[in-house]
């Protein structure tokens, strides 16, 4: 039996080598925009982040940080410090890079897997993730760590990749599958935050607003197909086209959903 640490490293070396290999870090970057790579890109984060109330000075845990665009975003508008997390050693390396480009010093990026991580009690303002959490299987631990970790009346914001409530297809099992997601519907992941002992949970279907911008980043590369080839091969955008059509077809079916959630410690 793998230890934790064992488990940790192999999950990483897949990461790595796979989703988020430093090829597919920076295709994903060329769709969502410098410093991005989760839905929406900049867009999506400024409809997100406006959900919390964000103070000068605050400190922010951003639990799959990628490669830092939602923390760059954070420090410069609200004059947070963000320490970002992430199990992907070529995510943080590229996170490093574009703090120096955008010569920001108030977010810290940490090779770290969360599921292990130890903060002291009360040591955050925000715990911010996005499409992250889809990668772990105890969320329950996770969400009470959480908990523990943030300052009384502190928020927390994620968004993630969720399933429908219905038996999935057979197209579905295996995407989850082969990407070893551990996914549930968006109400039962809001139950689970209360559970632990959030308060004000509000779990919300984006699933409708997740197509709309899948379309029209879709629209947006394959009108862009020229300037993608510059930096990419025609493999590449053959994959993300493909990519985003079964995205948006798994939504339209039911088996995906997109789930947002926010919730406080009580004071």
């Amino acid at each position: 039996m793998p230890t934790t640490n064992q488990q940790s490293d192999q999950f990483q070396q897949f990461l790595d080598q796979n989703q988020y290999s430093s090829n597919s870090i920076l295709r994903y970057e060329k769709i969502f925009g410098r410093g991005f790579v989760s839905t929406g890109g900049l867009e999506t984060t400024q409809e997100i982040v406006a959900m919390l109330s964000l103070k000068p000075g605050q400190k922010v845990l951003d639990v799959g940080c990628g490669i830092g665009g939602s923390g760059f975003y954070m420090v410069k508008n609200f004059k947070v410090e963000v320490l970002g997390v992430d199990l992907s050693t070529n995510m943080i390396d590229i996170g490093k890079q574009r703090a120096k480009e955008f010569k920001d010093d108030k977010v810290e990026f940490v090779v770290a897997d969360i599921t292990t991580a130890d903060y002291a009690p009360e040591s955050f303002d925000v715990i911010y993730s996005r499409d992250t959490i889809l990668h772990i299987a105890d969320k329950e631990s996770l969400f009470k760590n959480f908990l523990k970790w943030l300052k009384p009346g502190g928020e927390l914001l994620i968004s993630d990749y969720c399933r429908g409530a219905n038996e999935l297809s057979e197209q579905m099992k295996a995407y989850v599958a082969k990407r070893q997601y551990h996914l549930l519907a968006p109400a039962d992941y809001g139950k689970l935050l209360e559970k632990v002992g959030f308060v004000d949970v509000k779990a919300i279907d984006n699933t409708k607003r997740f197509i709309e911008v899948l379309k029209s980043e879709r629209k947006r590369f394959e009108t862009d197909r020229d300037i993608f080839l510059k930096d990419f091969k025609s493999d590449d955008f053959e994959y993300l086209v493909e990519d985003w059509e079964t995205k948006i077809d798994r939504c339209g079916r039911g088996d995906q959903k997109w789930g947002l959630f926010h919730a406080k410690k009580s004071s």
